[in-house]
């Protein structure tokens, strides 16, 4: 416990280090958020007022978890490029173990900067109104979507040991997510059939399914998204440990 605070102390220090960054992403949220409450209000004209409250809240919290989420796809293919990722294997703590604890340290200075700004917002937009079960079941999802993305960027990450560069691999993600996450339209909105496949995948289950717990709350809905989140973790876990083993053997660092 007491290595993984300190992992968690390098991690707020490593966010509290990029202070401009954190400022200007402040900036360009509160610029999307107002974009989007202007588009919104326009896309929902002649829409019941409760409507389009549910909307923009459900936005508001999308963009909170994409604020909050880790890119630890990213910290694996710089280690991997550098060479670091070899003094990281030599520590007492698996790789993924240190790269967990120090993004939750990242996330919470994110959320000391920017999410408290969209979470009070997103409570401005309800009035306040939100039942106690409700922030309940957000909680609880919120915290395993933060897992099951965690777990996926740590995949896409392992790709870093074949091609040295995931720029591409990530911009693919990050398609997919634009089309079957629900963090940039809401759910209902999508094609059925869209909606159907989205249901099945594991993309909904980091943001949407989030989104539609905080409009529509109910305990059924809620057990099926935990155990489907959970049965993603457990299965990109087993695939990630999978793969890091056998990629780490075959790894060349550059530069000697």
């Amino acid at each position: 416990m007491k290595y993984r605070l300190m992992l968690i102390k390098i991690g707020i220090k490593k966010g509290l280090a990029s202070k401009y960054a954190l400022i200007f992403w402040l900036f360009s949220s509160l610029i999307s958020l107002t974009v989007q409450y202007f588009l919104w209000q326009a896309v929902l004209t002649g829409k019941p007022n409760g409507e389009f409250k549910q909307t923009i809240s459900y936005l508001v919290l999308m963009q909170l978890l994409t604020v909050l989420f880790p890119k630890t796809s990213y910290d694996v293919n710089d280690k991997v490029r550098s060479g670091d990722i070899a003094l990281d294997l030599l520590k007492p703590v698996a790789f993924a173990t240190q790269l967990l604890w120090e993004s939750i340290g990242y996330s919470v200075v994110k959320f000391a900067v920017i999410g408290t700004v969209d979470l009070l917002v997103c409570l401005w937009i309800l009035n306040f109104q939100i039942a106690l079960s409700t922030i309940l079941m957000v909680l609880v999802t919120a915290i395993l979507a933060y897992l099951l993305y965690f777990e996926l960027e740590l995949l896409l990450g392992t790709f870093s040991f074949y091609t040295y560069s995931i720029w591409g691999i990530s911009t693919f993600k990050e398609a997919i997510l634009l089309v079957l996450a629900g963090n940039i339209f809401p759910a209902n909105f999508y094609p059925a059939i869209i909606k159907k496949l989205a249901s099945f995948l594991p993309f909904q289950y980091s943001f949407g399914a989030v989104g539609m717990l905080a409009q529509k709350p109910s305990w059924s809905l809620f057990i099926q998204v935990v155990l489907i989140q959970l049965f993603y973790i457990i299965l990109f876990n087993v695939l990630f440990k999978f793969l890091f083993k056998r990629s780490v053997v075959s790894t060349v660092i550059q530069g000697g």
